[in-house]
């Protein structure tokens, strides 16, 4: 079922879309048990309220999240948040280089 969802260009891409939000909120969550921090510690660091936290790094959540909150958690995690635009032909090319420079 899955597979013939994905062979359905508009899915697929939707599909890829959340799926680069959640490597994002993996990345997020990862840095917060390294700091062994809670949610409550992050939102002391971010000076706001822990429920706005919970609200961003539940499933999805960062989807709806300002790219400037995006990147404040980012920073007091010690983490630096680079965005950037790359031509749609170019993606395809552009994106293995990417990822394999994020993990170096």
């Amino acid at each position: 079922m899955l597979a013939r969802k994905m062979e359905d260009p508009a899915y697929r891409k939707r599909h890829e879309e959340s799926y680069e939000l959640l490597k994002l909120e993996v990345q997020l969550l990862n840095a917060l048990e390294r700091k062994h921090w809670t949610y409550a510690d992050l939102a002391r660091a971010m000076h706001t309220q822990k429920s706005a936290v919970s609200r961003d790094l539940k499933g999805g959540g960062l989807r709806t999240a300002s790219m400037a909150r995006v990147a404040k958690m980012a920073e007091v995690l010690g983490l630096r948040l680079f965005v950037f635009c790359v031509a749609e032909k170019e993606a395809d090319r552009a994106l293995p280089v990417i990822r394999k420079l994020a993990t170096a």
